[in-house]
């Protein structure tokens, strides 16, 4: 058969056979490095040496055997051949029958290059003959050696040329041919091979490329593009092709076969890619670059690094160590390195730009995780970057018993346990339960049927959270600082929560304090709006948010009263300052402590309490704080220094309508003095109630 006829013919074979299982099916090779078994078994491997030994056991025989097509003769193990050209050859290969020239080159072997031909391979002549090489004879392998039985008795031939006729066939008939089961007689490790080496197994259709002392498997997609020749292919005994691992070992520099400028560094089977930053930083341009097959680097590219597995900056430039957890990197604590025994494992290095964004990623919600020293005996699961605590209860009524649980570092989880859920985040009782909560600034807000879809809840993903953690979550009102929207976009204004109130924000303030650049949370109207018809609640501590009023101020009843340097330190050190639109913040500050609200020093210096008529703390006896009834009133906590200022007033502002317990009437403050209110003229409720002492000292005037 001409050998344009066979190579279309294997090429039609391989690409079926590749269609058929995914692996590539070698069919034409041209080198064969591997150990070889002692001895062969029928149709089994064979090394080139027992090749040539079972050729002159027959050799050997002479003059006693004889050619003949119909007889037989025995091998040294008592089986027996054709007594022709292709039986002698058959015996050679130990095959499990005697083979016709036709049925050697189509089923038992595979086409070479002449100058590739090493012991025990063939010439066949489709048709006519076949012989055994030998060896060369010279080392520009013009003459070789050979074994034949094309006729009585079999001959052994040295010297013989090339390019002549061979056993009086014409040269042109003859094609070197390997069998697909020699292996060679020097144990050879496939893993020593160079890089870009492609090996296969006898018995099988898997090809590997070796990429440092690895197999890395060649799919059949990955022949034309990444530029695979199937005729350069090294068969290896099937044990040393099995074991050779399928992923090179950490640290190897990979691309893509088929192109492509991108760098990737194979760790713990996931090729990391490697910025233009970290290629020099991290020295990864100084070590061999290997192309490795498309498919796999796809994969291994999709590929997460396994949970526990403890890495490292490789340029140092980030002495931190961590520990992988789901695809996502955990920062480990100096005292942890040791106490949690990370230090017993093999530290990886790993490209820093990609470091940095595995360590700015978020557990996958419902991972159930627990501290990896145990200092810590709880359980808690993941949820949109927060860790919520699991009840003993709830571990198995919920659940999460059954879910993979995962160690992490101490410290780490703690700082997970102090955060709350993205805000947005749509959950529900993981118990079940039809109601349904949105996440706002730590609070979990149940959100009504109609807001369900009208605000596009619906679209939302729905985290199951313990039904213990959400309970508190829905009493709490969101935290002070969170920036707000209405959901549904019915409101179009925007607020910030300052001591439990949602704040308006003008649309200057909105650039100008930098609102704009803080999360949005989007807000169900039902929660928004009682927020914003809501007080700021009593003792917070409040500062322009633009920074344009360096004061800080406590707010007491709507009002925003100064602090000093001195009693911010000894009286407000440990309370947090929330900013607050600066509009907003003015307009508490000139309004004075509405009258009626009952007083006192913050600090306790002054003892005594006082009552608000008009922007003066009006002094109260124990007697008036019980008769007037200001006892059931909430007592405010007040500066010190402001009260001392408001006490000291000779007058309330005037329009202050006061009463005292000595008359009935009811008196307008005008200028420092008093004047008889006319009946109707007033709503009682703003009248304030004052000590007789105030009342007598005002001079009355009738005009």
């Amino acid at each position: 058969m001409p050998s344009s006829k066979l190579s279309k013919l294997t090429r039609i074979a391989l690409a079926a056979s590749i269609a058929a299982s995914g692996a590539i099916a070698a069919t034409a090779f041209t080198t064969t490095v591997a150990s070889a078994a002692t001895t062969s078994t029928v149709g089994g491997q064979i090394s080139r040496s027992e090749i040539l030994s079972r050729a002159q056991y027959w050799f050997n025989q002479n003059p006693g055997l004889t050619y003949n097509q119909g007889g037989t003769f025995r091998d040294s193990s008592g089986r027996s051949y054709r007594t022709d050209c292709s039986g002698y050859v058959s015996m050679a290969w130990h095959l499990g029958y005697s083979a016709n020239t036709q049925s050697l080159w189509d089923s038992e072997s595979y086409e070479i290059p002449r100058s590739d031909l090493r012991p025990g391979d063939i010439l066949d002549s489709y048709y006519n003959h076949v012989i055994l090489f030998e060896k060369w004879d010279d080392d520009a392998r013009t003459t070789f050696s050979y074994y034949s039985f094309g006729s009585t008795p079999v001959k052994h031939r040295t010297g013989v040329s090339i390019n002549g006729a061979l056993d009086s066939h014409p040269n042109s008939e003859y094609h070197a041919r390997r069998y697909r089961n020699v292996v060679e007689d020097v144990s050879v490790s496939p893993s020593s091979l160079p890089a870009g080496t492609l090996v296969k197994s006898p018995n099988g259709p898997s090809v590997k490329v070796i990429i440092n002392g690895a197999g890395v498997p060649v799919a059949g997609s990955d022949v034309a593009a990444d530029g695979y020749d199937l005729n350069k292919i090294v068969t290896v005994d099937d044990g040393a092709f099995n074991a050779l691992p399928t992923v090179p070992p950490p640290g190897t520099v990979v691309h893509d076969q088929a192109g492509g400028s991108a760098r990737y560094v194979v760790v713990g089977g996931a090729a990391l890619p490697i910025s233009g930053n970290d290629w020099t930083a991290d020295g990864y341009n100084t070590r061999s670059d290997m192309g490795v097959p498309t498919s796999w680097l796809q994969g291994a590219v999709g590929s997460t690094l396994s949970t526990g597995l403890v890495v490292m900056d490789q340029s140092g430039a980030d002495p931190g160590r961590y520990v992988m957890v789901n695809g996502i990197a955990l920062h480990i604590s100096a005292d942890e390195w040791t106490a949690d025994g990370y230090d017993k494992q093999t530290l990886m290095g790993v490209p820093g730009d990609w470091l940095k964004n595995a360590a700015a990623g978020s557990l996958a919600s419902g991972t159930v995780v627990m501290d990896q020293s145990g200092g810590d005996p709880a359980r808690y699961v993941m949820v949109n970057g927060a860790a919520l605590h699991i009840s003993a209860d709830e571990w198995t009524a919920d659940g999460y018993n059954l879910r993979p649980l995962m160690g992490v570092p101490g410290q780490w989880l703690n700082a997970a346990a102090g955060k709350a859920p993205l805000n947005g985040t749509v959950v529900k009782d993981e118990a079940g339960g039809p109601a349904r909560y949105v996440v706002v600034g730590g609070a979990a807000v149940q959100i009504s049927a109609d807001e369900w879809t009208a605000d596009g809840y619906d679209k939302q993903p729905v985290l199951g959270v313990p039904g213990a953690w959400l309970g508190t979550a829905a009493a709490k009102s969101p935290a002070d600082g969170t920036v707000l929207a209405d959901a549904a976009g019915t409101d179009p204004g925007r607020y910030v929560m300052v001591g439990g109130a949602a704040v308006h924000i003008s649309g200057a303030e909105w650039t100008a304090d930098g609102y704009n650049g803080k999360p949005l949370a989007a807000a169900p109207g039902s929660l928004l709006g009682p927020l914003s018809r809501k007080s700021v609640a009593d003792g917070t501590l409040i500062k322009g948010q633009a920074g344009n009023d360096p004061s800080v101020y406590v707010v007491v009843n709507n009002s925003a009263l100064p602090l000093t340097g001195a009693e911010f330190t000894t009286s407000y050190a440990n309370q947090p300052v929330q900013g607050a639109p600066e509009e907003w913040e003015a307009a508490q500050v000139a309004r004075p402590l509405a009258n009626g609200t009952v007083v006192k020093n913050v600090n306790g210096t002054d003892p005594n309490v006082y009552v608000m008529a008009g922007g003066m703390a009006v002094l109260l006896s124990g007697a008036d704080y019980t008769g007037y009834g200001y006892d059931k009133l909430p007592l405010r906590a007040v500066p010190g220094t402001w009260e001392q200022a408001a006490a000291a007033k000779a007058a309330p502002a005037d329009g202050t309508l006061i009463q005292s317990s000595d008359s009935a009437t009811v008196w307008q403050v005008v200028g420092g003095s008093k004047k008889a209110a006319a009946a109707g003229s007033y709503n009682a409720a703003d009248v304030v109630k004052v000590p007789t002492a105030l009342t007598a000292k005002l001079p009355t005037v009738t005009a």
